[in-house]
């Protein structure tokens, strides 16, 4: 039984919620990277260029490995990062809290095998 080659890609702090960021990653997991880059051309959020650039790395990663070209997502994932608080002034002194989230974005990607494991 031979070891798997993994290539690993992660970007931190990224300005957005895990809840949003997880809605683009859930739209593509099943697909291949270089599939999973097509649509993520095509998506309408904002989040979804910084988890194509986190893929292409990711990509790139397994490229200086040396590792055959029809590439599988072994893992991706969306967690929650820092929150950062702070106030807003209102009217009438009224004060407003605001949250804003970050996220971590995690790819793993390995080669595809044929299902033949010996």
């Amino acid at each position: 039984m031979e070891d798997k080659k993994v290539a690993l890609a992660k970007i931190k702090n990224i300005k957005g919620s895990a809840r949003k960021t997880r809605l683009v990653v859930n739209a593509i997991r099943s697909l291949t990277p270089q599939d999973a880059l097509d649509h993520l051309q095509f998506m309408n959020y904002r989040n979804s260029t910084i988890v194509s650039k986190v893929i292409k790395t990711a990509i790139n990663n397994a490229n200086m490995m040396k590792m055959n070209m029809p590439y599988k997502f072994e893992e991706i994932k969306v967690d929650e990062g820092v929150t950062r608080r702070g106030i807003r002034f209102k009217g009438r002194a009224n004060v407003e809290l605001l949250n804003k989230r970050y996220c971590n974005i995690t790819v793993k990607i390995s080669e595809e095998t044929n299902g033949k494991e010996s």
